[in-house]
């Protein structure tokens, strides 16, 4: 569907709105205690790097949700051609090495040239596979099939069918330093080279082109999502009850989150449908003013997430790695909460002067 410039302002959708900003605040506290935590001696152990790691990190609404709400979008967009697909996707996809640069590249670029040796983590620094190019590739891909003129049920066949073969080839392909991290953009090849493997994510962002589309159609939404929540929520349930049973990610191939195959990934999604649910339900009841804070984090998104990672690398490199310092877990959690105000700040002061200082 495209919009043209003679028809209304696609609506907004607030609840989903919400599912992104609990987002960004879950994916900052996880940063800074992932990045800041691993510093700790006996880190992978501790109950406070765990929470942060898998609470906030994996089991809340975070990447998996970026990615099922960047679907979503697609179907509200004015830009949803092909082409503008395609573009954007480029786009992102360079972000990703500019970011890489600006977050932990250029420190480790500068410890080589000081020290007259670069190190192995130096590369991992600037070509390490990011969200960022993840979502390129999935907005190119999307823009390709789109230009096939496949439907969204069509888009939603081939990402379970790739989320299939993502799990089953996890772990089974290296070709050494070079090949991993480009095979790595596709399938999960180790650990250190893919993070977002294409095969494996793109299930998400299917599946919320195909949701955005359902969501356009019906003529009820509250009805609607009474009947999402009736299933998704059961679902929830008992993918909780069994990872706490088994263990993280009990469905996945060394519990690798990065590597989730097609029943983790309904698992996650169960999150975010259930979550989705609520916030929809929550602003039939508080009117959507009382969250304009969070309104704002949502359209920002972009730029708060390099925002924060700049932030976070700079101290991670010259505080932690470079004067050796070791926050304890306190200090920890409140520079997570302060980086959260600090970005959404900067973020919306960003917008607001290439929008000539208006508001939006």
């Amino acid at each position: 569907m495209t919009w043209s410039k003679e028809e209304r302002q696609p609506p907004r959708l607030y609840e989903l709105d919400l599912l992104k900003a609990l987002a960004i605040v879950s994916m900052i506290l996880c940063h800074a205690v992932i990045q800041l935590g691993l510093h700790q001696p006996g880190y992978q152990q501790d109950i406070r790097y765990l929470i942060g790691d898998m609470v906030f990190g994996d089991y809340l609404a975070v990447a998996h949700a970026f990615m099922f709400a960047m679907g979503v979008t697609v179907n509200y967009s004015r830009k949803n051609s092909p082409a503008a697909l395609v573009r954007r996707g480029v786009c992102l996809y360079v972000l990703g090495f500019v970011l890489n640069f600006f977050r932990y590249g250029i420190y480790a670029l500068a410890d080589g040239l000081i020290e007259g040796a670069f190190m192995a983590e130096t590369v991992y620094a600037l070509v390490v596979q990011d969200i960022l190019h993840f979502a390129g590739l999935a907005l190119m891909a999307t823009g390709l099939l789109k230009a096939l003129k496949l439907k969204e049920a069509h888009i939603f066949l081939i990402g379970v069918i790739l989320s299939l073969l993502g799990g089953l080839l996890a772990f089974t392909v290296q070709g050494g330093p070079v090949a991993d991290y480009l095979l790595g953009h596709f399938i999960v090849t180790t650990e250190e080279s893919s993070c977002f493997a294409f095969f494996n994510w793109y299930v998400f962002v299917a599946f919320g082109l195909l949701f955005g589309a359902a969501l356009q159609r019906t003529e009820d939404p509250d009805r609607f999502y009474r009947r999402l929540l009736g299933f998704t929520a059961p679902v929830l349930g008992i993918y909780l009850a069994l990872t706490v049973i088994f263990e993280p990610f009990f469905l996945t191939k060394k519990g690798w989150y990065y590597g989730a195959s097609l029943p983790e990934a309904v698992g996650l999604m169960s999150i975010d449908l259930t979550l989705l649910g609520a916030f929809h339900f929550l602003l039939k009841k508080v009117d959507v003013s009382k969250f304009s804070v969070f309104i704002m984090m949502s359209r920002d998104l972009n730029r708060i997430y390099c925002i924060h990672w700049c932030i976070l690398g700079f101290v991670d490199s010259i505080f932690c790695y470079l004067l050796g310092i070791v926050f304890p877990w306190s200090i920890i959690y409140l520079f997570g909460v302060a980086l959260i105000v600090l970005s959404a700040w900067a973020a919306r002061r960003w917008s607001k002067r290439k929008r000539g200082g208006k508001a939006q």
